[in-house]
């Protein structure tokens, strides 16, 4: 009977650590699988937004821009009538030809101008021949790619995608690009604190996520450049047509416009505008910012949530 009691207080002590072990273990396993993703990005809470500061004679002051950490240069963008220019840079005119599969790449835009690969999204872009004479490229970012995104976004940390085409050396860049944001990527570009910044071959257009949650339906994107298209006088580039859909609570997005490759004195600079056309024939002139393009070449960009004509002019 001793020898039975005490097997019998051993198996207890034995055996209920490893019951509380499991038991934790299963709780540990239940909770878990609901935890949402949190992305540890300090700058979440900022606003998608660049303000400017001008002084009496209209010369930015002071600039503030979320999209980078360091400071750029700001440039005064008078509003005079464009004048004629001798810096129009030279075309570079392209043979298209369709290609049968065309991928694009979304990365975060915080790793765009470092040596760091992180963790690129691949995805299918749709590449189509228009009236044997331009190529027409078309990317769909459903919730699949919006949830890759957003986790490599986590990963690589960022709060903007940047999604870019395919281009030259690699292939002949695309005259128009169309980008479909379905409802539900929206809504999860906007959950996740995100935007989404889109390259096309004559500008780049920035959405911040407020643009993103404004309605529930698809949203696309057109950002063109067609050569039939006259250019306002003084203009230096081409010009992009900017297709932007409409909505029940408008969003300014932020567009830049590429600025020749040669070198533009102070001068020159201060009498830079860019001119807005729309398509009720009303023209504006338009102030912003001196940014960067690529590593290489600076831009022009500026806010809007109209679609329109938009080219760079110098001004008298």
């Amino acid at each position: 009977m001793k020898l039975r009691l005490f097997i019998q207080k051993m198996n207890k002590y034995i055996h209920t650590p490893v019951a509380m072990m499991a038991s934790l273990s299963i709780v540990a396993i239940t909770t878990t699988s609901f935890l949402p993703i949190q992305l540890t990005n300090e700058h979440q809470q900022n606003k998608a937004y660049a303000m400017m500061s001008t002084d009496e004679s209209g010369k930015v002051t002071e600039v503030q821009d979320e999209y980078r950490s360091e400071p750029e240069p700001a440039v005064t963008i008078p509003t005079e009538a464009p004048s004629m220019t001798d810096i129009m840079p030279d075309e570079h005119m392209v043979n298209p030809s369709a290609d049968e599969s065309i991928v694009g790449t979304i990365v975060s835009e915080a790793l765009m101008h470092t040596d760091q690969k992180g963790h690129p999204v691949s995805m299918q872009v749709q590449r189509l021949l228009k009236d044997n004479e331009y190529l027409q490229d078309t990317a769909k970012i459903d919730v699949k790619e919006a949830a890759l995104t957003v986790d490599m976004l986590r990963r690589d940390t960022g709060n903007t995608a940047y999604l870019s085409m395919p281009a030259p050396p690699e292939m002949p860049p695309a005259a128009e690009l169309a980008v479909v944001l379905t409802s539900r990527a929206q809504k999860l570009f906007a959950d996740s604190q995100l935007g989404i910044s889109i390259q096309a071959w004559h500008g780049r257009m920035t959405i911040p996520r407020q643009a993103l949650q404004s309605d529930h339906t698809d949203m696309t994107i057109r950002l063109g450049s067609d050569r039939q298209t006259i250019s306002p006088q003084g203009a230096v580039g081409t010009t992009l047509q900017v297709v932007i859909p409409d909505t029940s609570s408008p969003q300014d997005v932020w567009i830049a416009l590429p600025l020749p490759d040669k070198k533009l004195t102070a001068s020159q600079l201060n009498h830079l505008s860019v001119c807005a056309e729309y398509a009720d024939g009303t023209q504006q002139y338009l102030k912003g910012k001196l940014t960067n393009y690529n590593p290489t070449t600076k831009a022009i960009q500026f806010a809007t949530h109209l679609s329109g004509n938009y080219t760079i002019v110098t001004t008298k």
